[in-house]
């Protein structure tokens, strides 16, 4: 077992992990849960060296176009935080997907480089 695999793969299973169980008092939890245990499982996979590499390619280009889908829907820029984690605007929600997806785009990105290299 590679310790690049292991030490991204618990990283990301548990990010991931935490990033669903938040999702859950989201107004839309339906999408927003499946989003980030997709890239949960993947992590969790690599754990054991079992990387699809075409999957995470595909992946990879779905969660980062979502990501700039959900980024140019914004009207300003607001930023992320203001007085806590809550929503106060649309806009600093969909910075937050934004980035929650480019963070799963980076995971794949991880994964597939990670299998090309060792495997």
């Amino acid at each position: 077992m590679n310790k690049a695999f292991l030490i991204s793969g618990i990283s990301f299973t548990i990010i991931f992990i935490l990033f669903a169980y938040w999702q859950l008092n989201d107004p839309d939890p339906i999408l927003w849960v499946p989003v980030y245990l997709i890239p949960s499982y993947t992590a969790f996979r690599a754990i054991t060296g079992k990387v699809n590499s075409e999957l995470m390619v595909v992946l990879f280009i779905l969660s980062g176009v979502a990501g700039l889908q959900t980024w140019v829907e914004m009207t300003a820029w607001e930023g992320f935080i203001t007085d806590g984690l809550s929503m106060k605007t649309m806009n600093q929600e969909l910075a937050r997907e934004a980035v929650g997806l480019w963070i799963t785009t980076f995971s794949f990105a991880t994964f597939y480089f990670l299998d090309k290299k060792y495997n």
